[in-house]
């Protein structure tokens, strides 16, 4: 074995070590033939040149600031987040486009989707073409009416910009008589479309918060006194139109015999389900998702990721 610049510095061989690996590319084991050293023992330069800050790392990439949120939401409820910086006034678009990313990297033929602000939000932030041919399932029951409204504006535009075929949900989020509900979950119409859910390749959904600003109350399916009652029968959160407690569950079997959407224990069934959210009033809702495995994925921005890790510490 030659012994090549054995007589430098060891800062010398450190830096000319590093500069063959990370510059120019060689491998460790080319690098120690070029040197005069066996590969481990350039392995040890390599890691002392990091140790020593002779050479720093830096990843440019928008969630290198985020990514401690992430690894503390991923300890506190065992499920993967995605956190992008955001304020409290793009929370909705930073979200949706994160989204958007995520659903042409996952390349579905089938898809799942519920109907709001921030899923119309994700399909406007895919580019035409995202996808080709892809089948697009509405997984829960809304505006029925032709035209524009959220559910042409989500579940069908994500469908037309991916080629593809979206079966809408021919049905309301909420019926008021809970006699009816199970009556048309069984009409083949809706039963299809919901089938259609079960076997997609990914969900997903934005949660709603409990509050009279809810894309439900604003639709007309709920009145603001109605979710006065449903906030003080303990919900946190809505999952597909389904009004969940912390824990995730169901908070009155009279409202699951009024939705019309994909069963919640269906979705803990799902291949992959993902929650999308740029809302912080929102963040009571993602953890009870993640809790009842209704959620794989969260993504969601700063301020909502800090609400979710803020309250799931008091809860300590």
């Amino acid at each position: 074995m030659t012994t090549g610049s054995i007589g430098s510095s060891r800062e010398e061989l450190m830096f000319e070590a590093a500069y063959l690996y990370y510059m120019e590319g060689l491998t460790q084991q080319a690098i120690g033939t070029k040197l005069g050293y066996t590969r481990w023992t350039v392995g040890r330069l390599i890691d002392e040149a990091r140790q020593t800050g002779l050479v720093t790392i830096t990843i440019n990439h928008p969630r290198t600031k985020t990514h401690h949120l992430e690894r503390q939401i991923a300890k506190e409820l065992d499920v993967q987040a995605i956190v992008l910086p955001g304020n409290n006034t793009d929370g909705v678009a930073v979200a949706a486009r994160a989204a958007a990313k995520h659903l042409v990297n996952l390349a579905p033929r089938t898809l799942g989707v519920s109907w709001g602000r921030t899923m119309t939000a994700m399909a406007g932030a895919l580019d035409e073409g995202w996808a080709d041919g892809v089948v697009v399932y509405q997984a829960n029951g809304g505006p029925t009416h032709a035209g524009d409204n959220e559910v042409s504006s989500s579940v069908s535009a994500i469908a037309h910009k991916g080629n593809g075929t979206a079966h809408t949900l021919p049905a309301p989020a909420l019926v008021g008589n809970p006699d009816i509900g199970p009556h048309l979950m069984a009409d083949p119409s809706v039963a299809h479309v919901l089938d259609g859910v079960k076997r997609a390749n990914v969900i997903f959904y934005s949660p709603g918060s409990v509050s009279k600003e809810s894309v439900l109350v604003k639709s007309g399916f709920l009145s603001p006194r109605s979710i006065d009652k449903i906030r003080d029968s303990g919900a946190v959160g809505e999952i597909l139109s389904h009004f969940v407690d912390s824990n995730g569950k169901p908070i009155s079997a009279d409202l699951e015999r009024r939705t019309i959407a994909l069963p919640l224990d269906e979705l803990v069934k799902a291949k992959h389900k993902v929650a999308v959210a740029g809302e912080p009033s929102k963040a009571a809702a993602l953890i009870a998702a993640a809790r009842a495995r209704l959620a794989d994925i969260l993504i969601v921005d700063t301020p909502t990721a800090k609400e979710i890790i803020e309250i799931t510490s008091k809860e300590k």
